[in-house]
């Protein structure tokens, strides 16, 4: 589990916590973000969705395969791709890969193979400059452009000048914002962005060369597929 910029107190365990425990009322929840590669967490998703609410896979150090048992269960999306999660690795990738899809009929005479995954989740990207070096935004974005979703992961500070803010219960010590990013005090740890959607439109204009027409269909949300 990666905790990023939040209060490492604040994240729940699946096997010691059942959904209504953290949530009471589950009739209000519609997204959660799971770790797959903690113990229960394939019970948990498939608790959440039988009950109608959609999980996304995040803040997290699983493997490729305990991404792919976490697809099984029920996740359709990956939670800021590549934020909060190990680097991709070309021999030993984390569940950040499944973005792509791999063949359901593969060679077994190499010695790197992958499991079936014909129907990759939806992820989302955060486009802003400062969460993802721009070309690891064209490769994450050109591997499966119909299930990239573009997100602001913006905070609180947006639209407020620059300088130094307290924190708050999710995120501990102070904030210091400067332009369009946020990070905790004395650290490169980032918080979180101030840029707005249409900032981030406009990045992957300039970034990709992508179309007005084929970039709207990034701003819809994929949980209602």
């Amino acid at each position: 589990m990666k905790t990023g910029a939040h209060n490492p107190s604040l994240f729940q365990l699946p096997a010691e916590n059942p959904p209504s425990s953290v949530y009471g009322d589950l009739s209000t929840v519609k997204l959660v973000t799971v770790a797959p590669e903690l113990e229960g967490s394939s019970s948990l998703i498939s608790q959440l969705t039988k009950a109608g609410i959609k999980v996304s896979l995040g803040h997290s150090s699983a493997t490729y395969d305990e991404g792919l048992t976490a697809i099984s269960a029920g996740a359709t999306a990956l939670t800021h791709t590549l934020n909060a999660m190990p680097p991709l690795h070309h021999r030993s990738p984390p569940f950040a890969a499944l973005i792509s899809p791999t063949s359901p009929s593969l060679p077994t005479s190499t010695s790197l193979t992958a499991k079936p995954n014909p129907n990759p989740p939806y992820y989302s990207l955060i486009a802003d400059g400062h969460h993802l070096h721009p070309s690891i935004v064209s490769l994450l974005y050109r591997a499966n452009p119909s299930k990239c979703v573009l997100v602001t992961d913006s905070v609180e500070l947006a639209g407020l000048q620059d300088g130094v803010y307290e924190g708050h219960a999710q995120v501990e010590g102070r904030q210091v914002k400067e332009g369009s990013r946020v990070v905790k005090e004395g650290t490169e740890t980032l918080i979180g962005g101030c840029a707005s959607l249409q900032g981030k439109l406009d990045g992957l204009f300039i970034l990709l060369f992508v179309p007005f027409a084929q970039s709207c269909p990034l701003l819809e949300s994929w949980a209602n597929k």
